[in-house]
């Protein structure tokens, strides 16, 4: 028998079980707590999955899916524990921002960094943390402890954009760290790309690896947990934010379902996730913000998320206030310097210059598995 416990919550074969996880301490009393739901299968060995949502405030699809997802019908065929944190920002979910009030940073960039020391940041390096870093260790230390399998942490991105999955790179050690080897980060990423297409989702490659280290995606929910404890971890990006979508939450529930029947979770046949767009490129893409606003201006897009683009074709032109074309080419236009899909649209259509204006997913050649970048 598997015993987990995970705040509050403790597994028990057969049951779902819900508690509290202490977070930030407020100055007016109290602390903010993390919901836990925690179930397991009748004979409660088998693999963990954890699903974690909601960690920036205005993303709600994450936090609706992960509450219909755990039901008395699927712990009655469950193989395994599954491990459900509906929020991981309370406060930012109660004010529908991105960050919570008290921190001013992306809490999605706010997980345990790797060290090649095994070092987490603040335990006794004489590093200063924030109290919401120290909670997040706590909850990364509780999936490690676990023993878990694998993670899909749930997110929204702009509006009107393809429900996907991203692939993240796997980083290896070098030299004498604790983290993987060569060898070991290769068979963690394939398992990874075996998981992302059990899934049904477009799967995008994350930004290339210097960018990815650059925008602190390594200390992500699932950048931290893939490259940290070494287990496949996903982000999983379903549409637009503030907003759910019915077909996009019933195809994240399927695509969830999707990866546990990939783990040995579930023992019935995949089902077809529907509802949504799903791009199959002949070659891997990956994340790119492209184009920016050569001058400032006003929006019109000339192609959707989820459809397919050529290099030199034309995806957007640029007007004045008055609607007049803007810009050194004819009528406004701007042409893709890339071939690939565009994936989202930036939110509204006034641009001052330099903003960016697109998400596409572009062809992508680089290697998925990297040497450890400190």
């Amino acid at each position: 028998m598997t015993t987990i416990q995970v705040g509050t919550a403790r597994a028990s074969a057969g049951q779902i079980i819900y508690g509290w996880l202490d977070g930030v301490t407020l100055p007016t009393g109290g602390k903010d707590r993390f919901p836990v739901i925690v179930a397991q299968g009748d004979r409660g060995n088998g693999p963990i999955l954890w699903v974690t949502a909601s960690i920036h405030g205005g993303e709600h699809t994450g936090l609706v899916v992960a509450q219909r997802l755990v039901t008395k019908e699927l712990v009655s065929r469950l193989n395994g524990t599954l491990v459900v944190i509906p929020t991981l920002n309370p406060a930012g979910l109660r004010t529908k921002e991105r960050s919570p009030y008290y921190f001013s940073s992306d809490p999605n960039r706010s997980f345990p960094e790797p060290r090649q020391n095994g070092q987490q940041p603040g335990h006794n390096s004489g590093e200063t943390i924030s109290e919401l870093e120290a909670a997040y260790q706590r909850i990364y230390q509780a999936i490690s402890a676990s023993g878990a399998d694998l993670l899909l942490d749930l997110h929204n991105a702009q509006i009107g954009s393809l429900p996907m999955v991203f692939r993240d790179p796997v980083f290896y050690q070098r030299g004498r760290g604790n983290g993987l080897n060569r060898q070991e980060a290769t068979a963690l990423q394939a398992r990874l790309g075996a998981l992302l297409e059990s899934m049904g989702f477009s799967i995008i490659n994350e930004f290339a690896a210097e960018s990815y280290v650059d925008k602190r995606l390594h200390r992500s929910v699932s950048g931290a947990v893939l490259n940290g404890i070494g287990i496949p971890a996903v982000t999983v990006e379903l549409g637009s934010w503030m907003h759910v979508d019915p077909g996009v939450a019933e195809a994240a529930l399927s695509g969830i379902r999707n990866a546990m029947r990939w783990a040995g979770m579930l023992d019935d046949a995949p089902e077809p996730v529907t509802g949504i767009p799903v791009i199959c490129p002949p070659y891997p893409v990956r994340r790119h913000v492209y184009p920016y606003a050569p001058q400032a201006g006003i929006v019109h897009h000339l192609i959707r998320p989820g459809e397919p683009v050529r290099k030199g074709q034309p995806i957007l032109k640029m007007a004045d206030i008055h609607g007049r074309p803007v810009g050194e080419n004819p009528n406004g236009t701007l042409y893709s310097e890339y071939e690939g899909y565009v994936i989202a649209w930036q939110h509204g259509v006034v641009r001052y210059q330099g903003e960016p204006i697109m998400v596409l997913a572009i062809r992508d050649d680089a290697e998925l598995v990297r040497p450890y970048p400190y």
